[in-house]
């Protein structure tokens, strides 16, 4: 047996290093299977291609999250034809003209978009954003995997991975919010912090990988790394607590290396931090509203529409709580509760539970928002993250998102005790022990595997809800080249958080136009944030009557709608396929002054040719 066929839970360090673990139980060395990791990663991306089948078997026209996926599909668009062209790719005016948008404001996955970009090259940025959510929970239930298999046996590692990936909060993440499907980094972090911290690997080393995936994350998604760092700041309080003693000859090195990891990723991300923070249409304040996106006291036994397993009466009590389905995303179940709070007694003295158990109780705690939530009712009861949203950054994230801490603290106390379930087991059985014991033993055990069975039952996600996402063929095909370049174009349905469609057309017609309007964060008229430009009467009257609360002829005959046409200007006008088409095209000729011509699914207007 070599070395890394060996496993264990004990620091494999030197004398100096080993206090940390004191008062631990510490397990048996015990074989590692080389074909473990294979196998976990195909069984994790054969259940998300089942999770997400639908949008495989129309790859490319169907995708999920509403108009957040056409956000996406644009982002993942726009980095690499950004770069490859010798454009900013953090700072344009091809959204929300002429004042244009600083992208880093919004969710723009930059990294994921240039590793994809091969992807979106050959099938489209729908694809890629299909191909990305498939292997989100994938990547994050493996890092789960990867971290816990120093510590615990393969099998609870996988259960641990499956329950993290693949658990409501990631999985209603999946629903138009990559940036937030794409978890693999906290287990990473407690794999490093690990490293540097605990089993005393070199400083300069681990500072190194550690500066490489704060960077990678930042450009993934901020508000993940940023509660990442809460959650470590305070694991590490915890760690500390428990090994007093220890602080003042761990604090030099860790210093080090938390210094080198910050020089990294500081040269690593100088260029987006800097305009993102300094550079034009940056936005101040709080980015969403406070005390909505909150988890209930009853979330973490509640089901909600997300679950197969749903009885009508728990999903109508979900539909009470504040926030949508898709951000409530705390739910647990009871058997997984039972199973990991069984873990913490069980395995109270493991080094991993000591510091897991009570962090998932803290995240759990500030997920609950800055007043507490009771039935979906708000209470005057205040709450820790009360303070929270005090602190610069960190006051943009949404409490009810430490729901993917909490569970993986969850789920990794639930393996844990595992283990040591199975640790006693084999104990027994290799001593040929029977008797009371053995048979208290194998009641335990049976327990542990209904509860098992009945965690993983509970959380077995419903069918996911699709979004179409066709392009009309004007905007793939030679059509769009009757546009001039960079033309400024009057996209219709008029882009907005609640009608994206024209930035997936905008995307796959490969940015060959301007438009106004965006569903994108841009400053307001005092600079704090809002999801898209200043309207106009113009803008207003082609929303309303898009949205049928006008009609045309009111519309048209609006001196300030035509003369916020006037000031537009647009060389072309484009109206794609809509409920109301009728009464936008009415209007759209009367302002243009001539009949639209139909090309290829949409309805053209080239204003010059009209006069």
């Amino acid at each position: 047996m070599t070395s890394s066929d060996i496993r264990t839970t004990s620091v494999r360090t030197s004398t100096a290093w080993s206090g940390l673990w004191r008062g631990a139980d510490v397990a048996r060395p015990r074989r590692r299977r080389p074909a473990a990791l294979p196998l976990v990663a195909l069984g994790y991306l054969a259940l998300s291609c089942w999770l997400f089948r639908a949008g495989w078997r129309h790859l490319g026209e169907l995708t999920y999250g509403g108009n957040d996926a056409y956000l996406f599909s644009w982002f993942l668009r726009w980095t690499p034809h950004a770069l490859a062209g010798g454009l900013d790719p953090f700072v344009t005016h091809r959204i929300n003209a002429p004042a244009g948008t600083n992208v880093l404001w919004s969710t723009p996955v930059p990294l994921l978009g240039l590793v994809a970009a091969p992807i979106t090259a050959l099938g489209g940025p729908v694809t890629t954003l299909t191909v990305l959510l498939t292997l989100a929970p994938v990547a994050s239930g493996l890092a789960l995997f990867v971290a816990l298999r120093r510590w615990v046996r393969d099998g609870p590692a996988a259960l641990a991975g499956l329950l993290y990936g693949f658990g409501p909060y990631l999985v209603g993440a999946s629903y138009g919010h990559l940036h937030l499907a794409f978890a693999p980094f906290p287990p990473l972090l407690l794999m490093l912090l690990d490293d540097l911290v605990v089993r005393g690997r070199s400083p300069r080393r681990t500072g190194v990988l550690l500066g490489l995936v704060v960077a990678g994350q930042a450009l993934v998604g901020e508000e993940v790394l940023a509660t990442s760092a809460l959650a470590a700041v305070i694991g590490l309080g915890v760690l500390a607590a428990w090994h007093r003693d220890q602080v003042r000859d761990r604090l030099g090195p860790a210093l080090r290396g938390f210094a080198t990891a910050g020089l990294v990723a500081v040269v690593l991300l100088a260029w987006p931090l800097g305009v993102q923070f300094l550079g034009a249409q940056r936005v101040h304040g709080s980015i969403q509203p406070s005390g909505i996106a909150v988890s209930d006291l009853w979330t973490f036994l509640t089901p909600t529409p997300m679950q197969r397993l749903a009885p009508d009466s728990s999903v109508r009590g979900s539909l009470r709580f504040t926030g949508n389905a898709v951000e409530v995303g705390g739910y647990l179940g009871l058997p997984l509760v039972l199973l990991s709070l069984a873990g913490a007694i069980g395995a109270r003295r493991h080094p991993l539970v000591r510091v897991l158990a009570p962090l998932g109780l803290v995240m759990a705690v500030l997920s609950l928002g800055d007043h507490l939530h009771v039935g979906g009712r708000v209470t005057g009861i205040p709450l820790p993250w009360l303070a929270g949203e005090r602190v610069p950054v960190l006051r943009n994230a949404l409490p009810s998102r430490f729901a993917l801490y909490v569970m993986l603290c969850v789920a990794a106390v639930a393996a844990v005790g595992l283990d040591r379930l199975a640790d006693r087991w084999a104990g027994r059985r290799a001593g040929g022990h029977r008797g009371p014991g053995t048979v208290r033993s194998g009641a335990l055990t049976l327990a542990a595997g209904v509860l098992t069975a009945g965690a993983l039952a509970a959380l077995v996600p419903a069918p996911l809800l699709t979004t179409p996402a066709r392009t009309p063929a004007f905007f793939t095909g030679d059509g769009v080249r009757q546009l001039p370049a960079d033309a400024l174009t009057l996209v219709v349905p008029y882009p907005r958080p609640t009608r994206a469609e024209a930035m997936l057309w905008q995307a796959r017609a490969d940015f060959r136009f301007v438009m106004p309007g965006c569903y994108c964060t841009v400053p307001g008229p005092d600079g704090r944030a809002a999801f898209h430009g200043p309207g106009d009467a113009l803008t207003t009257a082609l929303i309303d009557v898009d949205d049928g609360t006008t009609s045309a002829t009111a519309a048209a005959g609006s001196p300030p709608v035509r003369a916020a046409y006037a000031r537009l200007d647009p060389d072309a006008v484009v109206l794609g396929p809509t409920h109301r088409s009728d009464e936008l095209r009415s209007l759209l000729a009367s302002l243009v002054g001539c009949a639209p011509r139909h090309v290829e699914g949409v309805d053209l207007w080239l204003p010059d040719r009209c006069r």
